[in-house]
């Protein structure tokens, strides 16, 4: 796995690259969160050689309205309104 960011802190944009077991890890993952987009659940994908992590949630209104995030997460997510 290798990611790509532009230089703004907020990261508005990435490039992922990964290893086709990789993208099986992370499509799996996010199959598994879709069946159940309100609970409290994440995951980690790491690239096989250990450089490089992805973590992944889903984020929904009723979370946000929650504060189930830190502070810094809630900073990022400022202003957004996330569809089903």
């Amino acid at each position: 796995m290798r990611v790509l960011g532009d230089e703004l802190s907020s990261m508005s944009q990435a490039q992922l690259y990964l290893s086709a077991a990789e993208a099986r890890k992370l499509v799996g993952e996010l199959q598994r969160l879709l069946e159940d987009p309100e609970a409290n659940e994440h995951f980690h994908v790491f690239s096989e050689d250990g450089g490089a992590e992805l973590s992944c949630s889903i984020v929904t209104e009723a979370k946000l309205s929650a504060s189930r995030y830190t502070p810094a997460e809630r900073k990022a997510f400022a202003g957004w309104k996330p569809k089903a």
